[in-house]
């Protein structure tokens, strides 16, 4: 350093580097002899400043003051002070130079000036704040700045945004404004460069977006991250190329920023600059090497990408580097696929030209003539069969492209296809035809020049259905008309015998019905399971439906096959508006099915509480039963629903009831398990030792169908553990006949008898045996089960095991 004259820019350099690894006064010791060269009295001042600052010589502050007012002229003229900066190149000199400015200018008022950061701190005017610091900055006032930085008031946001708006701090927004003077202040002030928004945007972040490639230059200068990434994963490359700006690119790849970073969809920044089209950066990405095949999460390359968002100079300029023109992302789309789907026409008519397949397919089968007939593109589609594209191409539901516009409602696009000899019958595989799958949608101007141009109005699909079904199903009404007044078949039936009344009456479609039961559509035509519209009707719970087919007549006693009348499939179905209209009009509520189930039973199975409530109200027989014996109450606990059980015995329905096995309530809630019903019955006294025909007790059947909790519970309240059925079998011998494990160990915790014998003397041991459940002999035995037990046929466990296989 003797040897060595260093510049004041050098000199300020050798101390920065120093200063993290020295202490002040080593600094002091390895430059007191250093030869700076000073050309004039500045030079001197910001050599006392810099060893000021960096030695801690707090005692060079009156040498330094004095100097100043001596050169008092020089530092106010704006030209000497822009000669320093230059010759300092934008180092931290700018800030001691300020330094300098403030202590001399007369009309500053440091007191005002904390006022009103004091002021700010309070105020959500984010304005005022920027403008402070941006003041501040225009005059130099660097020392301000600090302190302002030091009250946290850098940090402030705007509290005005949306709240899916971003939050930006000052040195954001100075840095999205492009504003390097107050992005320089701030750094140099000690903000952080690196400070992030709420969606993670940094300084360089925002610099880049907004294409500030001086700002950009700066921040990587004072070591910004260029790698940086925001919530979506953008790094600077990647939004600058996203909005094309190329100097910034240019900038960033020179400091080697990563060409080949992804966001949080897989887009490199290639990709990016081609979704939107910036032909230039896209040039300038692939002359830096950037990967031309990169995919994104969707599978689209660069050239995909250009293609889909119609971006032509692009999609021409990456094939001309060799970019691959048949590349399909992950559901299959090529770039031409892509330009199809969109309509891009003249990329359309370029991918063609440089050899593109027009026979491509996607996953889903669609070539790029599907894929403009689905979409409505006519132009691309002329051009495509222009271009020898086959029109009569299928995708993997059968469609061909005059199905796939038909199923849309293009009509200029059908008609084009049927003028250059599209077939007008061509059938998907499941076998719906142009016609059909327009009248399913409900587009009538399809529909109308379908029939005009004499397709068969009476084609069906492969479950049978017509246009005029079709059109029903979904409630086209004036498809519907148009398909009457050309003489559709208003009887016609589907596979499951569904006419377009039936049809329009399962659906709700009340605009339909009424029409169709205008023009003489029969009101009691039957389907397959012989349901009329209105039991249709009533079995949705369509109740307009069903009150409007009641005033013009319809038998609402009428039944299905399985002799369901209206109330009793509403009832099942828990439709209690429709069951009250039909009550209400005096349907018979004690009608049976062919099972013998009445409206009540079914609401009970079903476990719909409001219409047995209704029911119930009305005078519906709480005892009836169904042809296997079972009451409303006995079928409420067959199928677990504790409300129904609770409020039909509360109404007095008989608890002790039997059906045609001798199964109650009580036993029936055993047998399948239902604990809480299990434990309302015998909480309001019903028989807790109860036999079926077959004598089995709640336990037993409990046992035999493996249900412990329910065993537990029984038990608990003192059932008789070793009670038998007509065969002899106790709980434990029918839980052992089922391998059920864990009620065996139970019933054997609690003493059951494990060497009771049913009427064929078989012990739990020898009929678990007997049905090769190994895992409960092996309890069995493990708790002293006599492995040599003999029924009373002399068989052992070993020998009935032998017998049945289970070696």
């Amino acid at each position: 350093m003797k040897s060595s004259s260093l510049t004041s820019f050098e000199f300020d350099n050798l101390l920065k580097q120093s200063e993290s690894i020295l202490s002040a006064s080593d600094v002091y010791r390895c430059t007191r002899k250093a030869n700076v060269s000073i050309k004039n009295l500045q030079d001197v001042i910001l050599i006392l400043i810099l060893i000021k600052k960096y030695m801690k010589l707090t005692v060079l502050d009156e040498i330094i003051v004095i100097l100043m007012q001596t050169e008092k002229e020089i530092f106010n003229s704006t030209q000497k002070i822009q000669k320093l900066q230059a010759e300092l190149n934008g180092n931290e000199i700018e800030l001691h130079q300020s330094q300098f400015n403030d202590i001399n200018d007369e009309n500053f008022n440091e007191k005002e000036i904390l006022s009103k950061i004091a002021k700010l701190r309070k105020s959500y005017d984010f304005g005022s704040v920027y403008n402070l610091f941006n003041d501040l900055s225009c005059h130099g006032k660097h020392n301000m700045i600090s302190k302002a930085i030091d009250k946290g008031l850098w940090k402030k946001t705007d509290s005005t945004k949306q709240e899916w708006e971003d939050e930006k701090n000052i040195l954001h927004v100075a840095s999205e404004k492009g504003n390097l003077r107050l992005v320089k202040s701030l750094i140099l002030c000690g903000c952080d460069k690196e400070t992030k928004s709420k969606y993670e945007y940094t300084p360089l972040i925002y610099a880049a977006i907004n294409g500030h490639v001086e700002v950009v230059k700066y921040l990587i200068a004072v070591g910004s991250n260029k790698e940086t990434k925001s919530k979506y994963e953008y790094t600077p490359l990647n939004y600058a190329a996203y909005n094309g700006h190329v100097e910034v690119v240019k900038y960033l790849i020179s400091v080697g920023a990563n060409k080949e970073t992804k966001n949080n969809i897989g887009n490199t920044p290639l990709i990016s600059a081609s979704l939107n089209g910036h032909i230039e950066v896209a040039k300038y990405l692939i002359s830096a090497g950037a990967n031309k095949e990169a995919k994104n999460n969707n599978g689209d390359t660069p050239l995909i990408t250009a293609s889909l968002n119609g971006h032509l100079d692009v999609a021409k300029y990456l094939i001309s580097v060799g970019a691959n023109k048949e590349a399909k992302n992950n559901d299959g789309y090529t770039p031409l696929i892509t330009a199809s789907l969109n309509g891009h026409l003249d990329v359309a008519k370029y991918l063609i030209s440089a050899g593109a397949n027009k026979e491509a397919k996607n996953n889903n089968g669609d070539t790029p003539l599907i894929t403009a007939s689905l979409n409505g593109h006519l132009d691309v589609a002329k051009y495509l069969i222009s271009a020898g594209a086959n029109k009569e191409a299928k995708n993997n539901d059968g469609y061909t492209p005059l199905i796939t516009a038909s199923s849309k409602g293009y009509r200029e696009v059908v008609k084009y296809l049927i003028s250059v000899g599209s077939n007008k019958e061509t059938k998907s595989i499941y076998e719906y035809t142009p016609l059909i799958i327009a009248s399913l949608n409900g587009h009538l101007e399809v529909v109308k020049y379908l029939i005009s141009i004499g397709v068969d109005k009476e084609a069906k699909n492969n479950d049978g259905d017509t246009a005029l079904i079709s059109a029903s199903w979904n409630g086209h009404i004036e498809v519907v008309k148009y398909l009457i007044s050309v003489g559709a078949n208003k009887e016609a039936k589907n596979n499951n015998g569904d006419t377009p009344l039936i049809t329009a009456s399962l659906n709700g479609h009340l605009d339909v019905a009424k029409y169709l039961i205008s023009v003489g559509a029969n009101k009691e035509a039957k389907n397959n399971d012989g349901y009329t519209p209105l039991i249709t009707a009533s079995s949705k719970g369509y109740r307009e439906v069903v009150k409007y087919l009641i005033s013009v007549g319809s038998n609402k006693e009428t039944k299905s096959i399985y002799e369901y009348t209206p109330l009793i499939i509403a009832s099942l179905n828990g439709h209690l508006e429709v069951v009250k209209y039909l009550i209400s009009i005096g349907v018979d509520k004690e009608a049976k099915n062919n099972a013998g189930d009445t409206a009540l039973i079914s609401a009970s199975w079903n476990g719909h509480i409001e219409v047995v409530k209704y029911l119930i109200s009305v005078g519906a027989n709480k005892e009836a039963k169904n042809n296997n014996g079972d009451t409303p109450l006995i079928t409420a606990s067959l199928n677990g629903h504790l409300d129904v059980a609770k409020y039909l015995i509360s109404v007095g329905a008989n608890k002790e009831a039997k059906n045609n096995d001798g199964y109650t309530p009580l036993i029936t809630a055993s047998s399948k398990g239902y604990r809480e019903v299990v434990k309302y019955l015998i909480s309001v006294g019903s028989n807790k030792e109860t036999k079926s025909i077959y004598e089995y007790t709640p336990l037993i059947i409990a046992s035999l169908n493996g249900h412990l909790e329910v065993v537990k519970y029984l038990i608990s309240i003192g059932v008789d553990k070793e009670a038998k059925n007509n065969d002899g079998d106790t709980a434990l011998i029918t839980a052992s006949l089922n391998g059920h494990i864990e009620v065996v160990k139970y019933l054997i915790s609690v003493g059951a008898n494990k060497e009771a014998k049913n009427n064929n003397g078989d012990t739990p041991l020898i009929t678990a045996s007997l049905n090769g459940h190994l895992d409960v002999a092996k309890y069995l035995i493990s708790v002293g089960a006599n492995k040599e037990a003999k029924n009373k046929f002399g068989d052992t466990p070993l020998v009935r095991a032998s017998s049945k296989g289970h070696l």
